[in-house]
C-alpha cells in the first residue's frame, strides 16, 4: 500500500433455504486476475478459495479459482517453498502439503476444509495486493459452504492465526507498505458497507475513537481486555479473574 484503500462491501443473502446474509467485497486472485466474492472474517487468518479441482457441491455452486489459468501462481508447501523445484505447478505423483481445518459462518453453520497450497497475487483494490499463500480447497463440506454467498474468506485476524507468516493477508499487506498506518476498519450499515485499509475515515465519526492495546496478540484474535461488566448500572461480572472480548 502507498496510500489508504476503500473496499466496497454489499450485503447479499444467503441461498436458500437460509435466511442469513453477510457482508461482501470483491477480490481478484493471480495474473489474469479471477475475480472472487470473498467475506472479509476477522476471525480467522488464511485467504480460502475453491480451487478448480474441487469436486464437492459446495464449490461447483462458488467461482473457483484455478492456478492453471494464472501466470503467477505456484505450488507450495507450509514454509513456502516450491512443490517441484523445477515447475510452478506440481505435475505427477508426489507428495505436498495440505490442510484441513475448520470454519464456523454465522447462522449457517460449521464445516470442514481441505487444502492445498497456492503462492500468488491478491489483490483487493488497485494498488493493494499481496503476494501471499492461499489455501485452495480441494473439498469443502456442504454445511456452511453451500448456502454461503460468498466464494472464499479473506482472513483479517493477527498473524498468529495464519498457519505461517506468508498466508497472513494483513502481515504481507502491511510489510510492504509505505506511508500508512497498520490499521483496517469495518464501517456496516444495512444494504453496505466498507473495509478501510491503512487508516480510517473520521468524519463520519460521532467522537474520536478511544483506542485500546490487544489483549493476548499471540492468539491472533482482535480482542480487548474487560475490567466489568455492567448493565444498568450495577455490575454482573467483576472480571476478578480477566475478561477479554
Amino acid at each position: 500500500l502507498s496510500g489508504s484503500v476503500v473496499v466496497p462491501l454489499r450485503r447479499v443473502a444467503a441461498r436458500a433455504p437460509s435466511t442469513a446474509s453477510l457482508y461482501v467485497g470483491d477480490i481478484s486472485v493471480g495474473h489474469p486476475p479471477q475475480r472472487m466474492e470473498v467475506t472479509f472474517d476477522t476471525a480467522s487468518g488464511n485467504v480460502l478459495v475453491p480451487h478448480r479441482a474441487c469436486r464437492s457441491a459446495a464449490c461447483a455452486e462458488h467461482r473457483r479459482f484455478s492456478p492453471w489459468e494464472s501466470r503467477t501462481a505456484m505450488d507450495i508447501n507450509l514454509n513456502g517453498s516450491a512443490v517441484q523445484a523445477d515447475r510452478r505447478i506440481a505435475e505427477g505423483q508426489g507428495v505436498r502439503d495440505g490442510v484441513v481445518l475448520g470454519y464456523a459462518q454465522s447462522d449457517l453453520g460449521t464445516g470442514d476444509v481441505s487444502a492445498v497450497l497456492v503462492r500468488d497475487s491478491v489483490c483487493v483494490a488497485p494498488g493493494a495486493c499481496v503476494d501471499m499463500g492461499v489455501l485452495a480447497a480441494t473439498s469443502m463440506d456442504d454445511q456452511p459452504f453451500a448456502a454461503s454467498p460468498n466464494d472464499g474468506i479473506v482472513g483479517l485476524g493477527l498473524e498468529s492465526l495464519a498457519f505461517e507468516a506468508i498466508f497472513s493477508f494483513l502481515g504481507r499487506l502491511f510489510q510492504g507498505s509505505r506511508d500508512v498506518r497498520p490499521q483496517f476498519g469495518l464501517a456496516l450499515n444495512e444494504d453496505s458497507g466498507e473495509l478501510h485499509l491503512g487508516g480510517h475515515q473520521g468524519a463520519p465519526l460521532a467522537e474520536p475513537l478511544h483506542w485500546f492495546p490487544v489483549d493476548h496478540p499471540e492468539r491472533g484474535f482482535w480482542q480487548v481486555a474487560i475490567q466489568a461488566v455492567r448493565v444498568g448500572g450495577r455490575t454482573v461480572h467483576d472480571c476478578s479473574r480477566g475478561c477479554h472480548g
